[in-house]
Order: C-alpha cells, then sequence, then structure tokens
C-alpha cells in the first residue's frame, strides 16, 4: 500500500530487485525482508518520483509512507 496525503493507492507489483522497476525507497525497504515480513516506511521524494510526480496520482515532491507486505521471493539464479 501507497499512502500520499489526502488518498490511499494500493499497489500489488512485482519487481525484479536492482532492475530500477520501482522507487528505489521501495528496493532499500525490500532488502533483508523475509517471506511473510511486513515493513512501514516512509519515502523521500529524493527515493520516489522527485520533483515530477505522476499525474493525477501522487503530487510533486510528495513524502510516501508505504506498507510492504512480502509474498514471496524467486530467484533468477540458475
Amino acid at each position: 500500500m501507497i499512502r500520499v496525503e489526502g488518498g490511499v493507492i494500493f499497489v500489488n507489483h512485482k519487481t525484479l530487485l536492482g532492475s530500477r522497476q520501482t522507487m528505489a525507497g521501495v528496493e532499500h525497504a525490500l532488502m533483508g525482508m523475509k517471506v511473510g515480513g511486513y515493513r512501514k516506511v516512509r519515502i523521500s521524494p529524493h527515493l520516489a518520483y522527485r520533483d515530477k510526480g505522476i499525474p493525477g496520482l501522487i503530487p510533486p515532491d510528495a513524502v510516501l509512507i508505504c506498507e510492504i507486505w512480502l509474498r514471496d521471493i524467486v530467484s533468477v539464479l540458475p
């Protein structure tokens, strides 16, 4: 879940760590988590969407509150 002041955005997202598919702040938060783990993190704009935001969804320079539940880990190594 990602919460921005004045609203809530729910995200069900798969990501490959290190691929820059998701916010840097979320990647940092995922490091060291175990399956079934939970973290609530405050992500500064410089680790999220900076001064651009996402029009109509996340304002520029927004501080995000993210609640992360790690459901599964899949290795990409052979």
